[in-house]
């Protein structure tokens, strides 16, 4: 970093940053940055510290000291100084548990000018749960304009501003994630040909920059014009037996018997005339 000007005088602080890790260290040289990253740091999940050794070279009346901006990181000595130092970060642990589920997280540690003409920035990465997403694959007819494609992860709605959703077909219009957090829901056009397929993509980036991916598959069944059904050319009506046969009576009906018709009296015969 640099300061120039400052009554009537040039000054130069230039900060080398030596970032311990695990197989050694890494010299970091860090010139004319006024307000921006002097160093990056990603750690794991789990409580720890690293050590950062700052060394003021120029003016040595130059007072600087380093802070933490968040919660969860803490600097050794946030005393103003004169000379270099073995700056020590410490940081919280970042790991969840069944109610809570803790993402990846990033921090600042500010070094600063006690004349506030300089102000540059220690990044800390810290890891943490690690993102899982799983999309279900969907099939739907040609005449469907949308569904709902059953959505599982871990997230929380406070990672959404970090997920995207993309697809590789034009005839897919949107993709939504439904409030509920448990579905997408995917808008496209109606089918008029072929079966078609589309890949549904869902891609989160987490505060530190690693990105987790899932898709699936969409497919839309081909279009099937509805056909009439025929009429039949010469429909046959039924034919009648040609010697209907009359069903015989009982011979012993239980039904009473009918009586019989008393006989009718002969008439007498004429008497024969006297003969004279």
């Amino acid at each position: 970093m640099k300061i120039t000007k400052i009554m009537n005088k040039t000054y130069l602080l230039s900060i080398f940053a030596a970032v311990l890790v695990f197989f050694g260290c890494t010299k970091v040289e860090v010139i004319d940055v006024q307000g921006e990253i002097l160093a990056e740091k990603v750690v794991p999940v789990t409580a720890g510290e690293f050590q950062l050794p700052i060394t003021v070279k120029g003016e040595t009346h130059l007072v600087w000291r380093a802070r933490a901006v968040d919660s969860w990181l803490h600097v050794s000595d946030t005393n103003w100084k004169q000379n270099g130092y073995h700056l020590t970060v410490s940081y919280d642990s970042n790991e969840s548990s069944m109610y809570v589920r803790n993402f990846a997280r990033v921090g600042h540690v500010v070094v600063e000018t006690y004349d506030g003409f300089v102000a540059d920035t220690i990044v800390v990465k810290q890891r943490g749960i690690t993102p899982y997403m799983a999309l279900e694959t969907k099939s739907v007819e040609a005449s469907e304009t949308e569904c709902e494609i059953a959505f599982d992860s871990n997230l929380t709605d406070a990672c959404r501003p970090g997920m995207v959703f993309t697809t590789d077909e034009n005839w897919v219009e949107s993709i939504e994630y439904l409030s509920c957090g448990t579905h997408l829901l995917v808008k496209f056009s109606a089918n008029a040909g072929e079966e078609r397929q589309a890949t549904i993509n869902v891609a989160f980036t987490d505060a530190i920059g690693e990105t987790s991916t899932t898709a699936c598959v969409l497919t839309q069944k081909a279009f099937v014009a509805p056909q009439p059904e025929p009429e039949p050319e010469n429909p046959e009506t039924p034919a009648e037996p040609e010697n209907p046969e009359t069903p015989a009576e009982p011979e012993n009906p239980e039904n009473p018997e009918t009586p019989e018709t008393p006989e009718t009296p002969a008439e007498p015969s004429p008497e024969p005339e006297n003969v004279k």
